[in-house]
């Protein structure tokens, strides 16, 4: 039999994709102006990974699965997101295949009955962290595609080289407000999952340290300095 701790990870891995989990949730409080006056945070329970990869889909194509829209409202087909599904969902069928596991057209049972009957008899170490590491990334790659990240510029000179003004290298055009946050705007741990970077300098940050560095600038050395680089 494969070693519990083996099971263990091997099943986390799987429980992350196919298992529907409790998510914080964080929403702005405003008051009847419509000014923000706290944050609330609640419990969701959210189907599992894979099951949301496809209902995102399938909605996105005007199907009857919950979430579909109208024709008019239909979002544009996210092509890379379906890509990523076909992918994933090929890859498992395959590694179904190899164990004789009759396939369905759900993707997260399909997984989990591949686990079974591959967990049956021992797994060697290095297959088993093959297949790990394989999970997680479409961990990530499915939260990316559900969840991307959203940006957010700043109206203040950069606290590291005082640049107001950022030039694109693809295009050669010159912006204003350099400074740019990018965040996920679900969870508990936002803040700390968030990231701040100049796109003049390149240099990065936690939001919290680029909070303190604005709020301790020299306002006079930065209005200097942005006068030198320009």
């Amino acid at each position: 039999m494969l070693r519990s701790d083996t099971i263990n990870t091997l099943l986390n891995a799987v429980d992350v994709l196919t298992v529907p989990r409790r998510t914080t949730v964080c929403q702005d409080i405003v008051d009847g102006c419509g000014k923000s006056i706290g944050v609330q945070q609640f419990r969701l329970l959210r189907p599992a990974l894979l099951t949301q990869l496809d209902d995102a889909i399938s909605s996105s194509l005007g199907g009857k699965t919950r979430g579909a829209t109208l024709a008019s409202e239909r979002s544009i087909l996210n092509a890379d997101a379906l890509y990523k599904k076909i992918l994933i969902e090929s890859q498992i069928g395959h590694w179904c295949h190899t164990v004789d596991v009759k396939r369905t057209g759900n993707a997260a049972a399909n997984l989990r009955s591949w686990y079974v009957a591959v967990t049956a008899n021992r797994l060697p170490k290095e297959e088993e962290g093959f297949y790990v590491r394989q999970l997680s990334k479409w961990a990530v790659t499915i939260r990316g595609v559900l969840d991307p990240w959203r940006e957010k510029d700043l109206p203040d000179p950069c606290p590291a080289c005082s640049a107001t003004q950022w030039w694109d290298k693809r295009t050669g055009a010159m912006f204003l407000r350099p400074l740019i946050v990018r965040y996920r705007p679900d969870g508990a741990d936002m803040i700390s999952r968030s990231h701040a970077s100049c796109r003049a300098c390149e240099k990065v940050w936690n939001v919290r340290e680029l909070a303190w560095e604005i709020e301790h600038a020299d306002p006079e050395q930065h209005a200097d300095l942005a006068e030198q680089s320009l």
